[in-house]
């Protein structure tokens, strides 16, 4: 094997022999030419000996790589922050002159005596039953005694529903309430709005918007008792946005009252609807709606003294007649109150024209009635 001493010299020798070669050329043409080729060889003898070296050595002639080319990182999507309840239209108070206050009919003047004496025909949706199931126990809570209502400047309906009293197991208002509306002004309920627990400050927690997809509440004649029926009732909930939403809580002024805030949006646009309020600490279900639809008087019981006396299956329940809006108080449409009906002349006298998207809405925030 040849060492690397002996490889220098052969090469050593190599480029010697060569400049004598050189200098024996005749011309400078032949000269260059010939001494650049000797360069070569020169250059090519060098190679040869680092790659001798590198074999007998045991490392492999590094050859110059290329970089792979730097990925660059990925872009990033940008995240799209979802609106949260802070970022809705927030409502105020209440107007201070309302449209309209319905009273009903209150069983608490005969609670005691476990019994009320009218408000309540279940083959006409009307309940007037806050008694628990057979033992007829009264819950005030449950007692509907006045709602009020009224359309405000900044954006929103409002109602206040009153109870006669407060949970008589640690206080506070216990049941399910809601503001159900008819806007097709056909008796079927098509909008439902509830709380449940509200709070002491305006918050949608607890609050749940329900809607009827396949518009079978009420059954095949909506309002009139049909046991029997097998619908679906309030069959979907909606999830609200900064347009179409609802907030509850406990009045600040009364704490056997609930308050609504109901946006112009969520309603729907529309300038005529009925509107009803609910108290229900039962059933609270709204796919059954209407209630007198699941059941007859003969299951259901009745807290009016007489054949269906007590209340049975059908038990913790108040709820209203609808007052129109928008519209006159004839009682014609199904649901409508006809106790009261409204016969005095009423003249607007301020307009507010309420925009959202490309729908615009006018409503009529203050009157004057002879």
């Amino acid at each position: 094997m040849v060492s690397q001493k002996q490889l220098r010299i052969l090469i050593g020798f190599f480029l010697a022999f060569s400049f004598i070669l050189s200098s024996c050329g005749n011309s400078a043409d032949t000269t260059s030419e010939a001494n650049l080729q000797e360069t070569l060889q020169a250059i090519y003898a060098m190679d040869t000996l680092q790659a001798i070296e590198a074999q007998q050595t045991g490392q492999a002639v590094q050859q110059p790589t290329e970089e792979p080319p730097t990925a660059e990182p990925p872009t990033e999507e940008p995240i799209v922050q979802e609106p949260t309840q802070s970022d809705f239209p927030m409502p105020g108070e209440p107007p201070e002159e309302l449209d309209r206050t319905l009273e009903d009919s209150v069983a608490g003047y005969t609670g005691e005596d476990k019994k009320a004496t009218q408000g309540d025909n279940i083959l006409n949706n009307l309940y007037e039953r806050p008694f628990t199931s057979r033992e007829m126990i009264y819950q005030p809570d449950l007692d509907i005694t006045t709602v009020d209502f009224g359309p405000s400047d900044d954006g929103f309906y409002y109602f206040t529903v009153r109870l006669y009293g407060m949970n008589t197991e640690g206080g506070g208002l216990k049941g399910l309430y809601g503001i159900e509306f008819d806007r097709t002004l056909t008796g079927r309920g098509d909008l439902l709005v509830t709380v449940l627990d509200p709070q002491k400050e305006w918050t949608m927690d607890g609050v749940t918007i329900y809607l009827d997809d396949n518009r079978d509440v009420g059954g095949l004649k909506p309002i009139e008792a049909e046991a029997g029926f097998n619908g679906s009732g309030y069959d979907t909930t909606l999830e609200m946005d900064a347009d179409k939403n609802a907030y509850a809580r406990i009045d600040p002024k009364d704490g056997n009252a609930v308050q609504f805030a109901i946006s112009f949006p969520l309603v729907g646009g529309v300038d005529q609807f009925l509107w009803g309020a609910w108290a229900d600490n039962g059933w609270m279900d709204p796919t059954r709606f209407d209630y007198n639809d699941s059941m007859g008087p003969t299951e259901a019981g009745s807290p009016i003294l007489g054949k269906y006396y007590p209340v049975k299956g059908l038990y913790n329940l108040d709820n209203t007649c609808r007052l129109p809006f928008g519209l006159e108080q004839t009682g014609l449409v199904a649901g409508m109150c006809k106790i009261g009906v409204q016969k005095e002349e009423c003249k607007c006298l301020q307009w507010y024209t309420f925009n959202f998207g490309s729908t615009s809405m006018k409503v009529c925030i203050r009157k004057k009635c002879s």
